[in-house]
């Protein structure tokens, strides 16, 4: 691509990116003062046994330490059990406390209750710190987010907890739900299933965007987020390798088992095309004959509000490919 087609390209990815980073109002608050985070990181004991712990460890591939947490079952403090593990990946301005918030459901009680009346199995749930990342590596490789979660995490929570050997399914909400997908999509060596709610999935590539993006107020702003995964100017090669939709044309998902849904009335159906990028995922895949659960769900929103209404669904559907 010539330089001077490059800039259309990045303010239309810009663009896309824009209805979902603005949102961002003080990071810790939203609406009438509620947490968006948890500002108490100590464990949290539940009446049924099952405690979730707030912890971290060394990453290698972010060079840093990396905060995490992990719901621990009922039964775990009672015998030499292993357990499968769900990975869960969080969206923007969330962060791995978020799922515990009275603002998204307090979704570690909804898990809990699950498992207490046995209608799902006793699992590991992992929620990593993502940040804004969208779970992919930097282009010049000095943080690398996708590394840290198919390699580090998967490496410190085997080492240190009782997980099952080749029981893993990877899910998310949001952007989470883009890295789930599009890390299953590319590693399904590491994962038996994977689930997305309200997931971004671009619909276009930014090559095929208009010059009207030039419009956007914050592109500088929304360049220096984008520009460490994507490069500036983009490069559609890595975009295209880590862009779900695009990965599901060609990857190799026979045996993966999949399940992604949305809500019409998702704040993001307009303005990104969410709803479009999800129902064109769907269309590959079914194209391509691979099974796929994929549901639209009729005025349901967006986000860990989606995950607390479908929670059940999704956790039932990847626990299914557990041995």
């Amino acid at each position: 691509m010539h330089t001077s087609r490059r800039w259309p390209v990045l303010l239309g990815l810009v663009l896309l990116l824009f209805p979902l980073i603005a949102a961002s109002r003080p990071p810790f608050q939203g609406p009438g003062g509620s947490e968006r985070r948890r500002a108490e990181r100590s464990a949290l004991e539940l009446p049924s046994g099952a405690r979730v712990e707030f912890a971290s460890f060394a990453s290698a591939a972010l060079k840093e330490e990396r905060e995490y947490s992990i719901y621990l079952p009922p039964s775990y403090g009672k015998g030499q059990q292993k357990y499968p593990v769900v990975y869960f990946l969080h969206g923007l301005n969330n962060d791995h406390t978020s799922w515990t918030v009275d603002r998204y459901g307090q979704l570690h009680l909804q898990l809990d209750k699950l498992i207490t009346e046995k209608k799902i199995p006793e699992i590991l749930m992992v929620h990593p710190k993502g940040d804004n990342s969208f779970y992919t590596n930097y282009a010049d490789g000095e943080r690398n987010y996708e590394d840290f979660v198919t390699g580090d995490l998967i490496q410190h929570i085997e080492k240190s907890f009782r997980a099952k050997p080749g029981n893993r399914a990877i899910a998310g909400t949001s952007m989470g739900g883009f890295g789930a997908l599009k890390i299953a999509f590319k590693r399904k060596d590491l994962y038996t299933a994977t689930a997305a709610h309200s997931p971004i999935v671009f619909l276009v590539d930014p090559a095929q965007m208009s010059d009207q993006t030039r419009n956007s107020g914050r592109f500088e702003w929304f360049t220096r987020m984008i520009t460490p995964m994507f490069g500036n100017p983009v490069n559609i090669e890595r975009w295209q390798a880590n862009n779900p939709l695009d990965l599901a044309k060609t990857a190799d998902l026979k045996g993966l088992r999949i399940y992604f849904d949305y809500g019409t009335a998702d704040r993001y159906n307009q303005s990104i095309g969410l709803g479009q990028g999800v129902k064109s995922l769907d269309a590959v895949l079914t194209e391509r004959q691979l099974p796929h659960t994929f549901r639209e769900h009729p005025n349901e929103p967006h986000g860990w509000e989606l995950v607390s209404l479908h929670l059940a669904e999704s956790l039932l559907f990847v626990c299914e490919s557990f041995r």
